[in-house]
């Protein structure tokens, strides 16, 4: 009986304390800055993420387009947006698989294509990805 109670009293003290321990967590609104005001210990998240990024994965791309999936799929509207903006300019590519679930990568070296053409083309590639879901422009 005694081991019991001191067994039972053991449990209970360990319960309360880890029950104090816990802290309460703080929601904070999201928004485009990354720190807020004089508390430099909180940082906000976007929620709005970037579509162009200013690195490629593939020296060799003047840009790429990435299509990522958050369990349903790629953005397939947005990618047949793109392949068409392809075909029409009529530009080498090269296409490249990196997930489970379609996503893509397609590198564009845009060789042929002038300066002003190419921005022209960039920038139509930008419109797609950001009406797209998960569609992101990477320029060199």
């Amino acid at each position: 009986m005694k081991h019991t109670t001191i067994l039972l009293g053991g449990i209970l003290f360990f319960g309360l304390c880890s029950c104090k321990t816990k802290t309460k967590t703080q929601s904070s609104s999201t928004s485009d800055s990354t720190t807020t005001g004089t508390n430099k210990n909180v940082t906000e998240t976007s929620t709005v993420q970037p579509i162009v990024y200013n690195e490629v994965s593939d020296k060799a791309c003047a840009a790429e387009v990435s299509f990522g999936s958050f369990g349903a799929g790629i953005d397939g509207p947005a990618y047949d947006k793109v392949m068409t903006a392809i075909k029409d300019k009529k530009v080498k590519y090269t296409s490249k698989n990196i997930g489970r679930e379609g996503e893509t990568r397609i590198c564009l070296p845009l060789t042929e294509l002038k300066e002003n053409e190419k921005k022209d083309f960039i920038e139509q590639l930008k419109k797609i990805a950001a009406s797209g879901q998960l569609v992101s422009v990477s320029v060199r």
